[in-house]
């Protein structure tokens, strides 16, 4: 939208990849004056009519202002009240430096210590003690006030922050603390953990002319106009139709910004406030069970399982919270599918008050098979404090023998690991699944299909395909369709003489297909389904057999110029293969079923795409 209209991001610099991004906020007890100094910093009043009326914020609000070397800072305003402690927890995952707000008048108070215990909770390190209203003491209380807050913080955090003493009234001392602020930003580091470009929803709205629009805080890398991500938890792909940062329109949002962004492909009713927008290549996982590690042992039969609102991200609700005893590990039974990442902090917060039980970081999501779970309760109690990609890596390697290959562990050149596609295999593993494929395969009589392999193995289908490929390419073991055997792969030269005629016959059928209820030869079926075992023969709805070097050559046609998250319809495959719809429609569901795409209405999602030459022979 051009300057003219009306902006997206209420509080939301035009992009400059060279320019620092930062998003900081306030935190401290209600009345302390949190608004008014963002109005001092900022220039403006973010108070909303309903606010300003009853004189205490109520959810959060946004602001920005230019830093001293000219860098734009976002803000958001967080309620200082105890009734609106779970909105403050959804202003506070993203930030960069919190300016604890303390009136001098006052002194320090109870939310005073739940938002500082909430901020350092939710992994922020970097405060600044803001002594407000200075001028309404003396000098004698002001110094009173600003030595106990410091106490305060040293025994809540155990650090002294850097302290100053304003007054948003009067303009006090805002430009010193405009000063430290900048000289706080500086200093950022980038987080241990990244887990690509994500933005956790605070604010939904419609535009007219553009439709759906949310806004939140990106972290962890960009995002451009045209761009596809992954809605969660729905799993759901959308695409950025417009981007507004701090009032202005851009192409590209850069981490830690504020953002308001177009979506095109879900509508006002599928977005709320707790969903997060992820790259497709993103880490996120969708859950209704954590593990997480809080921040004290549970040796106590005082921990009994109980209700706690859990806060991560934007998100918030009750769970309830289930302790393992003689380790700091506890499981969290969520109502509703949380979108969350691995070492991700939250906050867990009393039913119905304001009081923080624990602070807690993911260390595992989702169920655990009964026999794993002494095991995984040994790996993630054996964690280390500062946690990374690798050890989350490591974590599944010892818990699996296999995790997802990241390109923040280089594990190729590793002798205590295997790669294998997509999947790094500790070596053991690796060894010992392989001689297991190969066992179970010699066994059998007849071809097994890599879906009951996976079964009996108890092994992910990702994983077991590549090493079920290794094996192929190794001349151990051979594919007949989606069944595999041990052994060299099927010849002609083995086929009775049956079935090498049926394999005729389906070649000259070509595009038109072979239709088997419409020839009667004797033992036809037999023959088809040795044929469609062997891998040379596809089978499609209908009775419709095509050979498999054309059903792979037509995958090539649908699949081969598109990414992964693309949609298309039966128009663009006519083109493209020049089918009937007649066999257009039992081709689209074969590759539904072989998990090439994805039925969305009357569109296909695609799912994965064939690598180049990867479906010859």
């Amino acid at each position: 939208m051009s300057s003219s209209k009306r902006s997206l991001e209420s509080g939301l610099p035009e992009n400059n990849d060279n320019s620092r991004k930062a998003v900081i906020g306030t935190a401290g007890h209600v009345d302390h004056g949190k608004t008014a100094l963002i109005k001092a910093l900022t220039g403006m009043n973010i108070a909303r009519k309903e606010e300003q009326a009853k004189g205490m914020t109520l959810d959060l609000g946004f602001a920005h202002f230019s830093d001293d070397d000219g860098h734009v800072v976002g803000m958001i305003d967080v309620p200082g009240h105890e009734r609106f402690i779970r909105n403050m927890v959804s202003g506070v995952w993203s930030l960069d430096l919190v300016l604890l707000v303390v009136a001098a008048d006052e002194g320090w108070m109870p939310m005073s210590t739940d938002h500082l215990k909430v901020a350092h909770a939710m992994g922020v390190r970097d405060i600044i003690l803001v002594i407000n209203k200075s001028d309404t003491v003396d000098d004698d209380m002001l110094a009173v006030a600003e030595e106990e807050a410091l106490e305060k913080c040293m025994e809540i955090t155990g650090d002294i922050p850097d302290s100053v003493c304003v007054s948003a009234a009067t303009g006090k001392n805002i430009d010193k603390l405009r000063s430290l602020i900048t000289q706080h930003l500086a200093k950022i580091k980038p987080a241990l953990l990244s887990h690509h470009a994500h933005l956790y929803i605070d604010r939904v709205f419609t535009v007219n002319g553009i439709g759906s629009v949310v806004t939140g805080s990106l972290v962890d890398g960009s995002v451009k106009i045209g761009d596809r991500l992954r809605l969660y938890p729905a799993g759901k792909m959308v695409q950025v139709r417009t981007l507004q940062s701090y009032h202005k329109d851009i192409t590209q949002a850069d981490p830690v910004s504020r953002v308001a962004m177009g979506i095109k492909g879900a509508s006002r009713k599928e977005l709320e406030r707790g969903f997060c927008l992820v790259a497709p290549e993103s880490s996120c996982v969708v859950a209704t069970q954590l593990f997480v590690r809080v921040d004290e042992e549970n040796d106590s039969d005082n921990h009994k399982n109980r209700e706690v609102e859990v806060a991560l991200g934007s998100w918030h609700d009750v769970a309830r919270l289930v302790y393992i005893k003689g380790t700091r590990l506890a499981r969290l039974n969520l109502p509703r599918p949380v979108s969350c990442f691995w070492g991700q902090k939250l906050t867990m917060i009393r039913h119905g008050g304001s009081e923080l039980v624990h602070s807690g970081e993911i260390v595992w999501t989702g169920d655990i098979a009964i026999h794993l779970r002494h095991k995984l309760h040994e790996l993630l109690d054996s964690l280390p404090d500062q946690l990374s990609i690798d050890d989350h890596i490591r974590l599944s390697l010892g818990l699996k023998g296999y995790a997802p290959v990241t390109n923040q562990m280089p594990v190729g050149n590793d002798d205590n690991y295997v790669v294998l596609g997509d999947w790094v295999l500790s070596v053991e593993f690796h060894q010992t699944i392989r001689q297991q494929i190969l066992d179970l395969l010699e066994k059998e009589a007849i071809a097994i299909t890599q879906t009951e392999l996976a079964t009996r193995l108890d092994i992910n289908s990702s994983v077991l395909e590549q090493l079920l490929q290794a094996l192929k390419t190794e001349e151990l073991a051979r594919m007949s369709h989606d069944a595999w055997m041990a052994g060299r792969g099927a010849s002609e030269d083995d086929l009775g003489e049956d079935a090498q005629s049926l394999l005729d016959l389906v070649r000259q059928a070509d595009r038109k297909g072979f239709e088997a209820m419409k020839v009667k030869i004797p033992g036809a079926q037999k023959s088809l389904r040795h044929l469609v075992r062997l891998g040379f023969i596809t089978p499609l709805e209908g009775k419709i057999y095509y050979t498999t070097e054309l059903y792979h050559a037509l995958i090539q046609e649908i699949l081969g110029h598109r990414h992964i998250g693309d949609t298309f319809g039966i128009p663009e495959v006519k083109e493209a293969t020049g089918l009937s719809r007649k066999y257009m429609i039992p081709v689209l569901n074969r590759l539904e079923l072989d998990g090439w795409v994805r039925r969305e209405g009357d569109e296909r999602l695609v799912m994965r795409i064939p690598e180049k030459d990867s479906l010859a022979a």
